[in-house]
């Protein structure tokens, strides 16, 4: 099955490398960068603000809205750089599965491939869902899990599964 457009799916004879790239959108674009304006101005004027009831607020005052700016930055800034920089990479080789997220926290994690891998498609909410945006892929085995697949559609994470399972059969095959 060929993979879907947005994601790329290439198999060399010693490993699989998927690559996930951020879900754009003209929508979403304009809605973190409108948010961040706003952010950036509020934070502004309020800094600037020098009525008689701003400083009367005192450091407690102050305090509060620098937190509430930097909760909005913080929230608008991950959406921001997973968007702009972002991309999640799965690599398969006959030693192990390895996820890597550029653009987020959570950047590396790795599963060691001995014995039988189960691969499956599962429902996955995330807190920013789209209508069918939510599939996400779990390789499982006696050494743990590893997921992967944020913001893949059905037909993306069905072509994932596939390649994965063809490659796992290939891969067992091959050392018989």
């Amino acid at each position: 099955m060929p993979p879907p457009s947005r994601i790329s799916i290439v198999e060399t004879g010693d490993e699989l490398l998927i690559t996930n790239p951020p879900r754009t959108s003209d929508f979403r674009t304009g809605f973190v960068l409108i948010g961040a304006a706003i952010v950036a101005y509020t934070g502004y004027m309020g800094l600037r603000d020098t009525s008689p009831a701003t400083l009367t607020s005192g450091t407690l005052g102050l305090l509060s809205f620098v937190a509430i700016i930097a909760l909005f930055t913080y929230f608008l800034g991950k959406d921001f750089i997973w968007l702009v920089f972002g991309k999640e990479t799965l690599r398969l080789s006959h030693a192990a599965a390895m996820r890597d997220i550029r653009g987020s926290l959570q950047n590396r994690s790795s599963l060691p491939l001995k014995g039988h891998l189960k691969v499956e498609i599962l429902d996955h909410t995330y807190p920013t869902d789209e209508a069918a945006l939510s599939e996400v892929i779990r390789l499982t085995n006696a050494d743990g899990v590893l997921v992967f697949g944020r913001e893949l559609s059905r037909p993306e994470a069905e072509a994932v599964a596939s390649a994965v399972e063809h490659f796992i059969g290939r891969q067992n095959s091959s050392w018989r």
